[in-house]
């Protein structure tokens, strides 16, 4: 019986536009075929997302790498929320749906400048930070730890005590859900930017009739 549903954040719950953040990071000088990948980063775009430096830490790096003297916060946030195209309000609102039965967490490879955005009101139109439509958000930058590691998703089991068999993990990544189901979570993958709650809805009915 599946008692938690977790979510990948970027192309999942919000719609993703890589090419217009890759071209802002180019338009600054950076080699996003060195240090961008569609689902993982490298170097000090890691190093953000993994929480081994903070934003102006990485201001710095990318303007080394970028060949400029310097690069703004703003500059910086500007590239990053890039990949943000629109929140549409079908998913939150099955989101809330899906609240009153189960425990929702948010699972993200994600950075203090994608967040700054997102957990606050510009996320959605009906004013609502991300964090109003779960009960607990596992932040790779925070939690110093990066899908799809292991040890990402055994800390999010131990840290709100879900059992994996009763917990359900729904990402664009097929490297993700293999990674969540190496430790007994079930996955469910769904293509970027797509409608999920026919697939979620056939992934549960399946799983709860399974119990």
């Amino acid at each position: 019986m599946i008692k938690n549903i977790l979510f990948d954040m970027g192309g999942v719950i919000f719609d993703q536009d890589t090419d217009q953040a890759l071209e802002r990071f180019r338009a600054l000088g950076v080699d996003t075929d060195k240090y961008l990948g569609k689902y993982e980063q490298q170097g000090c775009f890691l190093d953000l997302e993994i929480g081994r430096i903070g934003e102006e830490e990485f201001c710095e790096k990318m303007a080394e790498i970028a060949g400029r003297d310097h690069i703004s916060l703003n500059e910086a946030a500007r590239c990053w929320q890039g990949f943000y195209k629109s929140t549409p309000l079908y998913k939150l609102h099955a989101l809330e749906e899906l609240r009153k039965n189960y425990h929702l967490g948010l699972l993200s490879n994600t950075n203090p400048f994608m967040m700054a955005f997102t957990d606050s009101k510009a996320f959605s139109e009906e004013g609502k930070p991300i964090s109003d439509y779960f009960d607990s958000l596992f932040l790779s930058c925070e939690m110093k730890l990066y899908k799809p590691s292991k040890d990402i998703y055994l800390e999010v089991l131990r840290r709100d005590g879900m059992k994996p068999e009763e917990t359900l993990f729904v990402d664009d990544s097929k490297r993700n859900i293999e990674g969540a189901e190496s430790v007994g979570i079930h996955g469910l993958y769904v293509p970027t930017n797509t409608d999920w709650r026919p697939l979620l809805a056939a992934k549960l009915e399946e799983l709860n009739s399974n119990k």
